[in-house]
């Protein structure tokens, strides 16, 4: 079944503590013989994909000359300007495939971090099966490590880990659901973490198993974690 993609990428990446979006840097070792950057590889997973039929990348407004250039080898990708949040990217890269001309409402969606560059086509057919099957899911793990509150540095109280999730992305849902979710959530002046807590507000969303090699890269040694998940492929 085939699908677009949403990769928000509008955000600074403050904790990387680049000069420049933290997408945008190369990865170490790996990148001596395949110079990809984060966002690079991100997207060649997906258009490497043929079920992929779109790509909707949201880079940061003044950055958005140099995510279309190190994007120039992939047809199926558009580069939008993203807002000033995360949630204001994905409704701007959803609204940007009805500007394609070329989804429908049953149209299936995924909403996948620019910075999970570590992502398998394997759980990427996972999530779309799921939706197929569900109509709305969220990659995630189970949560393997004790979990407790903290309050200026002193441990508060420990947490039951016995139904916790670390949620991941892909997430995936079907265009229009997604869409409402987002317009509503804008009516109401609403905030989530994710598309998942949004479209959880109109339908049940379905865990998939995820990927625990499907890190976020946040701080400059993701960078070489990522670096090496990558170079053992």
């Amino acid at each position: 079944m085939s699908y677009c993609v949403v990769i928000p990428a509008a955000g600074s990446g403050s904790r990387m503590g680049a000069a420049l979006p933290k997408v945008l840097l190369k990865l170490k070792e790996y990148s001596q013989n395949h110079p990809r950057s984060i966002l690079q590889e991100t997207v060649h997973t997906f258009a490497a994909d043929a079920a992929c039929r779109s790509i909707v990348v949201c880079a940061p407004a003044q950055w958005r000359t140099s995510f279309i250039e190190q994007l120039s080898d992939y047809n199926q990708v558009v580069v939008t300007a993203g807002g000033a949040t995360r949630q204001e990217s994905v409704l701007l890269g959803v609204e940007a495939f009805n500007k394609q001309g070329i989804v429908l409402g049953d149209t299936v969606v995924l909403v996948h971090d620019a910075a999970r560059c570590c992502l398998t086509q394997e759980l990427i057919k996972r999530v779309v099966e799921g939706v197929q099957q569900h109509g709305a899911v969220t990659a995630a793990v189970p949560v393997v490590d004790s979990l407790c509150r903290v309050q200026d540095g002193i441990l508060e109280e420990y947490v039951d880990r016995k139904n916790a999730w670390a949620i991941q992305t892909p997430q995936g849902f079907l265009l229009q659901d997604l869409l409402q979710a987002h317009k509503t959530a804008q009516l109401e002046q609403l905030e989530a973490l994710d598309d998942a807590e949004l479209v959880a507000r109109i339908r049940p969303v379905h865990i998939i198993q995820g990927d625990r090699f499907n890190i976020k890269v946040t701080q400059p040694h993701d960078l070489e974690v990522a670096d090496r998940i990558i170079s053992s492929r």
